[in-house]
């Protein structure tokens, strides 16, 4: 969005004014640059530049961070086994501060400041995000991999999990920077899988205790995910925010199932499923409709065969399952249809 100065400072304008919704401004931005561009073209103004220095710099920023990619796995089958742990965690650290750092250099060099969330186009945002999803993978590693070779040499095992924690949470840490900066649904994607990894993996204890534990931490997170993209608070994809939200309430619910009463997690379950339910006609969005069908089966079907002892069977878990699956999504166009009837209704 950046790459157009003139095109940017208008829309700005127009969003700082209040005229223009932020959240659309990249589409303003495409609309008042095509406008821009015919009429630099009626009046004979060459256009190729200004389009063409962009977009190669955007081809040589993937190939470079393709070449550094190829260039750590070229180094690692040919000196990767006569390095030392240590060593092999400093060039990790080294190749990952090298694409943070090129990563901040695009911003700053695209929105001409450090914090220009609604002001940084979408390209910038995804290549930025690109190159720190890659520095946090790269620093992950390098820590994860220090922590378990120094703390636990062989025959010692981590069963604490301690160095797939350490380097989860720091790659978390900077993904969380790099979407302050540069959010894009690709960063906000590689935030949910690292904190879905962190949740399961990190150690809460030996017994079931310990499972139930987790799920709720889980589901406090998904929790506290969906607030915040409701309140348009801190996600700049709200939708993708709420679709996360539900899915680790229900992956929050499923993880109950650790407990020696399953029926504990089939109502969690359920309760998510009319909760997401609820959301879906405040709100419309249609990732909560989708996971709240999924979990209703999943609730209703697995109550079902826990009640009847599995007397049911294969065969009958699976009829289960489809009558059910059928009638939730039966269920879900009715609700749709009646939420936009009551949508229209005050327009008429």
């Amino acid at each position: 969005m950046n790459e157009q100065g003139t095109s940017l400072r208008i829309v700005t304008g127009l969003v700082e004014a209040g005229l223009l919704d932020a959240h659309r401004a990249d589409e303003a931005v495409s609309v008042v640059d095509r406008q821009l561009d015919q009429s630099a073209a009626v009046g004979g103004a060459p256009q190729a530049s200004r389009r063409t220095g962009p977009r190669l710099a955007e081809v040589i920023a993937y190939a470079g961070a393709a070449l550094v990619v190829v260039a750590v796995i070229l180094l690692g089958m040919e000196y990767w086994g006569d390095l030392a742990a240590l060593q092999r965690s400093l060039i990790l650290g080294g190749i990952a501060a090298v694409l943070l750092a090129g990563a901040l250099v695009i911003v700053r060099g695209a929105g001409g400041a450090w914090l220009v969330r609604d002001r940084l186009g979408m390209r910038p945002r995804v290549l930025a995000g690109t190159l720190v999803i890659a520095a946090a993978v790269a620093a992950g590693v390098a820590v994860g991999s220090w922590i378990l070779h120094a703390n636990f040499p062989p025959p010692t095992y981590d069963l604490h999990n301690v160095s797939m924690t350490s380097g989860v949470a720091l790659a978390l840490a900077i993904l969380l920077l790099g979407y302050t900066l540069a959010p894009s649904p690709l960063l906000h994607l590689a935030l949910a899988l690292a904190t879905v990894v962190l949740l399961t993996s990190v150690w809460t204890g030996d017994d079931y205790r310990a499972e139930v534990l987790r799920a709720v931490l889980v589901l406090t997170v998904g929790a506290l995910w969906l607030v915040l993209a409701l309140l348009r608070r801190w996600w700049a994809e709200p939708q993708l925010g709420g679709a996360v939200g539900a899915l680790l309430l229900f992956l929050g619910a499923q993880l109950l199932l650790a407990h020696p009463e399953s029926g504990w997690s089939y109502a969690v379950t359920f309760i998510v499923a009319l909760l997401l339910f609820g959301l879906y006609w405040w709100r419309g969005w249609w990732p909560f409709l989708a996971v709240g069908v999924i979990a209703l089966t999943t609730a209703v079907t697995g109550a079902l065969i826990e009640w009847t002892d599995g007397s049911l069977g294969a065969g009958g878990a699976v009829l289960v399952a489809g009558v059910v699956l059928l009638a939730a999504s039966g269920g879900a166009v009715v609700l749709r249809q009646r939420r936009g009837r009551a949508l229209e209704t005050p327009a008429v």
